[in-house]
């Protein structure tokens, strides 16, 4: 064989690994895109929960639980006044996500149920009144996860 006979026997050769090569790149770098869109998706809507969340709970401190709270000597809600404010919290923030809102976050979230969906909300809330009597007693510093709006 001479050198003309070589180079197409080794183009004819390496067009299909090159291709198969290409297809897998490209497989691969689409995979990626796909991961990295999902995780900025699911990351903003988080980022929007917690700004709703705090928007939620800040809202019934300034309307309900402050009020109470600086009626007494203490500054401290009953239990029951807290499972009321926790309620309403709560209230306010499915007003705020919405039905379709609720459904889809359950979705992302992979909670199977309304009673998941219920609980893991109810859970939010209880962690952004931590982090706001936190920030407002000046007691410590909010989780770094937390959405805490200036001025909290």
């Amino acid at each position: 064989m001479n050198k003309s006979e070589i180079v197409p026997s080794l183009i004819e050769i390496l067009t299909p690994i090159l291709i198969a090569g290409l297809t897998f790149l490209s497989a691969w770098l689409a995979k990626l895109i796909t991961a990295k869109v999902k995780g900025e998706y699911l990351r903003g809507v988080l980022v929007r929960l917690d700004e709703a969340v705090f928007t939620a709970v800040k809202s019934v401190a300034q309307t309900y639980a402050d009020a109470l709270k600086s009626a007494r000597e203490d500054g401290k809600l009953e239990p029951a006044e807290r499972q009321e404010a926790k309620r309403r919290a709560l209230n306010a923030l499915k007003s705020y996500l919405g039905t379709k809102g609720i459904g889809e976050l359950g979705k992302i979230l992979g909670l199977a149920s309304a009673n998941q969906v219920e609980e893991f909300l109810a859970g939010k809330v209880e962690a952004a009144v931590h982090d706001l009597n936190l920030v407002k007693s000046g007691g410590g510093e909010a989780s770094p996860l937390a959405v805490v709006p200036a001025g909290a």
